[in-house]
């Protein structure tokens, strides 16, 4: 699957077959956050992969936006230089992009957990002094009895203008 394929394509998916994911695949999926853009090329985000489906579970009952979490067969936790406050967040809100797309050119889909207990997941996870969790990517296949829902866009002419706010037409 193309780049822009993925992107037009992906769905949020909540649920999850239970299928492990290869290695490989997080692998590859990691690569594409550590090439997303950051200011400076500070790269400030590090990732820590889970498989361990006991470890989900004690995630996924810290989440309470992401409870899902602890049916995934896997996650990538994102974590943020917490001295980086100008640009970590959307620096690492690109390598989240960058992954979730990735992750779906893979054949895998995936739903960011905004609400979570940083601290509890951080001690959970070893996270050192200055790096907070900016989000948990848990990542598999999709169920097919459950398959991955996208609702619709809103229309272009709402969102995109050309040369000032009110003119849709180039």
């Amino acid at each position: 699957m193309d780049a822009l394929e993925a992107i037009l394509s992906r769905k949020v998916q909540r649920v999850f077959a239970d299928k492990p994911v290869e290695r490989e695949k997080l692998a590859k999926i990691v690569d594409a956050g550590r090439h997303a853009m950051s200011a400076r090329n500070l790269q400030p985000w590090q990732f820590v992969v889970i498989q361990n489906r006991e470890r989900l579970k004690e995630i996924g009952a810290l989440c309470s936006t992401g409870k899902f979490v602890t049916d995934a067969p896997s996650a990538i936790v994102v974590l943020k230089d917490a001295a980086n406050a100008r640009w970590a967040d959307v620096d690492c809100g690109q390598a989240v992009q960058n992954m979730a797309n990735a992750g779906w050119a893979l054949g895998l889909g995936t739903c960011w957990v905004g609400n979570f207990d940083n601290a509890k997941i951080g001690a959970m996870l070893g996270v050192k002094d200055g790096w907070a969790i900016f989000t948990i990517l848990p990542f598999g296949y999709a169920d097919p009895k459950n398959p991955p829902q996208s609702k619709p866009l809103k229309p272009r002419g709402e969102m995109v203008h050309y040369e000032r706010v009110g003119n849709p037409k180039p």
